[in-house]
């Protein structure tokens, strides 16, 4: 026994709210979206941080389930530290937030904020009162060996899941710091470039000036192929150029082709391997990879355009 249940209770009490909190995100957020919404880090229909989140309210409640107001305080205390220390260690390890309060009042780094704080109180008081309370009921009603049985096969399943969904979110941590690298090593190139034609004639002082490019991806990579056409269309400035000028501006040339493959590679994958990923979890950010992560929801947006436009030729 641990508290007022066995250990087999708790897992099934877990996979329960798990699974109805996936219910009741995936519906909310697909009615917010306008769109179906497989919510959550796994792939599969379970939420672990309602699961968790449950176990923690009923665990930290029970000796006061009898006073409403210590409920509510245990409650709201118990799974506002889950929520808070899950989050964390999501973003330390896969630098990405699953979920984002920065947008509301009394939010602490994003991870927690008072509103939710005060809804988890009150969903402990509901729970205790109405909703565990009939989960027991039906549960009991369940014959235990298939029970246990079918439990075997969720756990296998979550296992395999959470193997499979830990994966993928390191890939997607991966692609985000390789495209964050390219997007730095864009911006030297097109400084270094900056240089080299500012020096040319006036006209390239001012065509720097109008066209500065800005910080994301997508823009910086546009900037830097402006620049070279707009090199190409000068080739009498180009020849006055002196020849260390003019072998730096060759090696950028190269440099610029190389990171051309690499952009159109992580373009590829970005815009399919991890787009579930993406899209199951649309309040994702990254504190340390914001710009990289929006061009990355710019690729999947592009794809889905181009999927959408696809299917009407095809109809």
């Amino acid at each position: 026994m641990i508290g007022q249940y066995t250990v087999f209770e708790w897992l099934l009490f877990f996979y329960t709210y798990s699974f109805l909190g996936w219910v009741f995100e995936s519906c909310y957020v697909s009615i917010r979206k306008k769109r179906w919404v497989n919510r959550g880090f796994l792939k599969g229909p379970f939420l672990p941080i309602y699961g968790g989140g449950a176990v923690m309210m009923l665990f930290v409640s029970y000796p006061f389930k009898e006073n409403l107001i210590l409920t509510f305080f245990a409650g709201a205390v118990g799974a506002t530290l889950l929520e808070l220390v899950t989050g964390m260690l999501l973003e330390a390890i896969f630098k990405v937030r699953y979920w984002d309060y920065s947008n509301q009042k009394f939010n602490y780094k994003g991870h927690i904020c008072l509103s939710s704080t005060i809804a988890w109180g009150f969903f402990t008081i509901g729970m205790n009162e109405v909703l565990h309370p009939g989960i027991i009921g039906i549960l009991a009603l369940l014959p235990e060996r298939p029970v246990r049985i079918v439990m075997g096969l969720v756990t296998c399943f979550l296992l395999t899941d959470i193997t499979i969904s830990v994966r993928e979110a390191l890939d997607l941590r991966n692609l985000l710091v390789g495209m964050e690298d390219m997007r730095k090593e864009m911006l030297l190139m097109r400084r270094r470039v900056d240089v080299i034609i500012a020096c040319m004639d006036d006209s390239f002082r001012e065509f720097v000036e109008a066209h500065p490019g800005l910080e994301h991806m997508e823009e910086i990579y546009k900037s830097v192929e402006k620049r070279y056409v707009k090199i190409r269309q000068s080739l009498p400035s180009f020849d006055k150029m002196p020849n260390n000028q003019k072998q730096e501006l060759r090696e950028l040339k190269e440099k610029f082709s190389q990171l051309k493959e690499k952009h159109l590679r992580l373009q590829k994958k970005g815009g399919s391997s991890l787009k579930s990923r993406i899209l199951g979890n649309p309040s994702m950010v990254s504190k340390h990879y914001k710009l990289s992560l929006e061009t990355l929801k710019e690729w999947i947006k592009e794809e889905q355009t181009k999927e959408k436009h696809l299917q009407d030729e095809n109809q």
